[in-house]
């Protein structure tokens, strides 16, 4: 089936006509992707692409969004190298571009070593060694008057870990998707083949956790992260289950992990100091989570809320962050935007206790101007 393409900008109004079957669709299915409402003129509709970038397809007609910022900009927000030469988004798109820098971490992982692990393999044995798993030998007691063999799990050095099934699930589902031309494809194929002893299994957030947690495989770090990229971006996109080919990846979230990692770089020389990402806080029965808590000596100095919109903060915005201020005891607060260039602002509580900082983080240009926007940005904290 030939589909029809429409292409939105993220943030940007279009007016498009549509047929019924697609407003049902965007409305039932893509209401956080897409935002619909109705104008005058009988089937026109006005599309808003809400923070993401990608594609989705509905049942007639894709949905392109491209970024509001240029493509080299994009690539850095996402923690990809830039490429001074790609000034606009390649024919791969960016599942195309993602799939290429999957296939290269994971080769440079290869080229340094796969990293196994200690695991446990349930075996049945004449001889008893390893762990007895106790249920099912009493089993075996009950229907045998003389048992000759053991139920065991039995210690294994292999590549069943973790930081290796996070890998070989991305591969798995970026090869299952359509969209990606040919030689991409036999690029993730080949980099992809050393993990063929990895059980082909979903990745968890569980995975994800252990895997990053684990020290002897930091070398695997970059490569998880454009793993977590990849997969987050193709379940985002698959509102049916349908593996139907679309890619969609959140820009709010990308640009916390740019913020978080930007001022972890900066922070790092300073004694004491250090940037803590989503750190789990107990109200009661509930958990809030700030985007980011920049501590000294373990404890909260600064709390910062990431917003990917125009800096020009809502009674929400300060609420949520004046909350998290409550709940840190910290002093100083800040909503993060993104801008052209560097900027920040302050508001004080009728008390005069807590600052509230309105920061913009440039976000368009070089990748020098870039990090001295984050550079000043940590200063200020």
């Amino acid at each position: 089936m030939t589909r029809r393409t429409v292409a939105l900008v993220e943030r940007r109004t279009r007016a498009v006509k549509l047929p019924r079957a697609e407003v049902d669709f965007l409305l039932g299915h893509a209401r956080n992707v897409i935002e619909v409402s109705p104008t005058y003129e009988p089937r026109v509709y006005r599309l808003t692409a809400r923070g993401h970038v990608g594609f989705i397809d509905g049942p007639g007609a894709r949905y392109a969004i491209a970024p509001k910022i240029p493509w080299p900009n994009l690539r850095m927000l996402l923690g990809l190298a830039p490429d001074p030469a790609e000034t606009a988004e390649p024919t791969g798109g960016l599942l195309g571009a993602l799939a290429v820098a999957f296939a290269d971490r994971l080769e440079d992982v290869v080229r340094g070593g796969l990293v196994a692990g200690y695991g446990e393999t349930e075996t049945v044995t004449t001889f008893l060694r390893g762990k007895l798993r106790t249920a099912d030998q009493m089993r075996d007691v009950a229907a045998r008057a003389f048992p000759d063999r053991f139920h065991v799990n039995e210690p294994s050095f292999d590549l069943h870990t973790p930081w290796n099934r996070v890998p070989r699930a991305a591969a798995s589902a970026l090869l299952r998707r359509g969209g990606l031309s040919e030689a991409i494809r036999r690029r993730v194929e080949a980099a992809a083949a050393p993990l063929a002893p990895v059980p082909d299994v979903p990745a968890t957030d569980a995975d994800f956790v252990a895997a990053l947690a684990e020290p002897r495989a930091a070398s695997y770090r970059p490569l998880l992260e454009v793993c977590r990229l990849v997969l987050n971006g193709l379940n985002a996109a698959n509102p049916l289950g349908t593996d139907s080919g679309a890619f969609l990846v959140d820009l709010g979230r990308a640009f916390e992990r740019y913020l978080t990692a930007a001022l972890g770089r900066a922070l790092a020389e300073r004694t004491g100091w250090a940037v803590d990402e989503q750190p789990r806080f107990s109200l009661g029965e509930t958990d809030l989570q700030p985007d980011i808590v920049v501590r000294v000596n373990g404890a909260p100095r600064v709390v910062l809320d990431a917003k990917w919109k125009t800096a020009n903060p809502e009674a929400s915005d300060l609420h949520q962050i004046l909350a998290y201020a409550t709940l840190t005891g910290s002093e100083h607060v800040g909503l993060v935007y993104p801008g052209l260039k560097y900027g920040r602002g302050h508001l004080t509580t009728p008390d005069g206790r807590v600052r509230v900082s309105i920061f913009r983080l440039r976000v368009i240009g070089s990748e020098a101007k870039l990090a001295r926007s984050v550079w000043r940005l940590a200063r200020s904290l």
